[in-house]
């Protein structure tokens, strides 16, 4: 249960860390079923140095779909969305060494036509990242305007590009998240992050979750970055869960008609 305090540091700054939401033992469940969803993926092969991205994710884990529902996350979404909201997709991740090991600042959904329509996502890694191995940099407030549109200027560049503010990537003023596993990072679609200094064999979990869609600029929106979103995976569309059939049966309520 989240304080009125919390709800309005979401709502202000555009993210909630909470720290140990999880125990050891949990999160040692979880990771050995991700890493067997990533080796099922690489067909039984050992990790290799290329990025590895599955999405679907937790769906196609009856454990992990469990984290979909569970309190310390639903629960928190509720709260920081409002009841009826929608489910928006998963994605498990390893990071790989095809390309240099950072991630530019960005919005996962940037510029105005997106801001409005709230969308949630929540990490949580498996690997303990600090502010000089991977872990995530984002800019308080920068999920709203004006510093939303004063950062767009940002999107196209890769890490290395000189910044237009004057400073190097990872010297841009915001806060670094350093996270230890059974952490869970709650944060506005719309603000802006980055990451530095990661390594290959990094890696995370993330749930997506959004507003229900009220009129077809919200569906817009919804799927302006995700054209697949209607596309649920069959063990949503078919859970005996009454959480995780709410969120998709408002979500496919909201899919447009053929």
């Amino acid at each position: 249960m989240l304080t009125s305090g919390q709800v309005a540091h979401f709502e202000t700054f555009g993210f909630l860390f909470l720290r140990q939401a999880f125990s050891r033992d949990e999160i040692e469940d979880v990771t050995r079923e991700v890493e067997e969803l990533l080796e099922k993926d690489r067909g039984g092969s050992p990790r290799a140095q290329e990025k590895q991205s599955i999405s679907p994710f937790v769906e196609l884990s009856p454990q992990l779909s469990l984290l979909a529902e569970d309190d310390r996350i639903y629960g928190t979404v509720e709260q920081l969305l409002g009841s009826g909201f929608i489910w928006a997709g998963s994605e498990g991740q390893l990071t790989g060494w095809s390309t240099l090991p950072h991630v530019g600042w960005h919005a996962d959904r940037h510029g105005e036509r997106e801001l409005g329509y709230d969308r949630v996502k929540v990490m949580l890694y498996l690997d303990a990242v600090t502010a000089n191995h991977g872990a995530l940099r984002i800019i308080p407030g920068s999920h709203r305007k004006p510093m939303h549109m004063d950062l767009e200027v940002l999107h196209g560049l890769e890490a290395e590009d000189a910044s237009p503010f004057g400073v190097d990537g990872p010297d841009m003023p915001g806060l670094v998240l350093e996270s230890s596993p059974g952490d869970v990072v709650f944060f506005n679609h719309n603000l802006y992050h980055a990451m530095f200094n990661g390594w290959a064999g990094r890696r995370y979990i993330a749930l997506k979750y959004a507003s229900n869609p009220v009129g077809p600029r919200d569906v817009e929106t919804l799927t302006h970055y995700a054209t697949n979103v209607f596309s649920v995976h069959d063990s949503f569309l078919n859970s005996d869960s009454p959480r995780i059939r709410g969120m998709v049966d408002r979500l496919m309520a909201a899919a447009p008609k053929a």
